[in-house]
C-alpha cells in the first residue's frame, strides 16, 4: 500500500515528464494509470488536489482555520474525504499549502511592476511594487486572512515558516527598490552588516504588515492610491536612502 506523504505537497515548481510521474503528494512513483473521461489518474489526482486547494482558501479566508475540518473542505471541493489524504495529512498541511499558494501571488506581483514602473529611483519603485502588492491583497480579501491572520496560533511550525516568509519579503522589497548605484542590502560584507540588513528588512515588512492588517479589517479603507504613497517610504528609509 502506498503512504501519503506531504513534504512536497505545496512546492508548485515540481516538473513532470516521461510516461511515469512522481506524485508530489506520494511516496514513491506512480503509474499514470488508465484513462477515464479523458483524463489520467495522475491529472484527476492533480485535479483533486486543487480543488482542494481552492476550498482552503476560500473557507480559510472566509470562516477562519477553525472552521476548516477535513469535512468542511471536502465538502466545498466536492471530492471524497478519503481523497483528502492523498495530498495532505492534515488542515494544517492544508494550510501551509495555501499560505504558500497566496505569498507566491503577492511576491509575483512585483517583479513585472517594478520593469513597467515610469521611473527607477528608489521612491519610484517603491510605490510601484506596493501598489502591485496592495492590489493582489485588495483584490481578494481571502488572500490577507490566510496570510496575515489565520497563521497566527496553529503551531510553532507555521509561525516559523510565517515569520521566515515575511522577513524574506522585506529583504526583496529593500533588495529590489534599492538604488542600483548604491550597495545593495543583499551585499553585506560582515556579520554586523549582515544583522542590520536583517533588522532593516524586519521592521520594513513589520511596518507594512502592520498597515495591510489594519487597512483590510477596515474594508480596503483609505484608498490603496493613499496606503501606498505612505508605505512606499518605508523600504526606501529602509535602505538609507530617503
Amino acid at each position: 500500500m502506498i503512504e501519503a506523504d506531504t513534504r512536497e505537497c505545496y512546492d508548485p515548481s515540481r516538473i513532470v515528464d516521461g510516461p511515469t510521474v512522481t506524485r508530489p503528494c506520494w511516496n514513491g512513483p506512480m503509474s499514470t494509470g488508465r484513462t477515464y473521461a479523458g483524463a489520467s489518474a495522475y491529472d484527476r489526482a492533480e485535479d483533486r488536489r486543487r480543488r482542494l486547494l481552492d476550498a482552503g482558501l476560500q473557507v480559510l479566508g472566509t470562516d477562519g482555520y477553525r472552521a476548516a475540518t477535513v469535512r468542511r473542505i471536502c465538502r466545498e471541493a466536492r471530492v471524497a474525504d478519503r481523497y483528502f489524504y492523498e495530498c495532505f495529512d492534515g488542515t494544517e498541511a492544508l494550510l501551509l499549502a495555501v499560505y504558500a499558494g497566496c505569498t507566491a501571488r503577492l511576491r509575483d506581483a512585483v517583479p513585472p511592476a517594478l520593469a513597467a514602473a515610469p521611473g527607477t529611483d528608489p521612491l519610484t519603485l517603491a510605490r510601484a511594487g506596493l501598489d502591485a502588492f496592495l492590489r493582489v491583497v485588495e483584490d481578494d480579501p481571502r488572500l490577507a486572512r490566510v496570510v496575515w491572520f489565520e497563521v497566527l496560533g496553529v503551531s510553532p511550525e507555521v509561525e516559523r515558516i510565517s515569520l521566515e516568509t515575511m522577513s524574506g519579503f522585506g529583504r526583496l522589497l529593500l533588495a529590489l527598490t534599492a538604488d542600483h548605484g548604491a550597495p545593495s542590502p543583499t551585499d553585506a560584507t560582515d556579520a554586523t552588516d549582515a544583522t542590520a540588513t536583517r533588522l532593516r528588512a524586519d521592521a520594513v515588512i513589520g511596518g507594512i504588515s502592520h498597515v495591510v492588517m489594519t487597512w483590510t479589517t477596515n474594508g480596503f479603507d483609505p484608498p490603496r492610491e493613499r496606503v501606498t504613497d505612505a508605505l512606499a517610504l518605508f523600504p526606501v528609509g529602509g535602505t538609507g536612502l530617503g
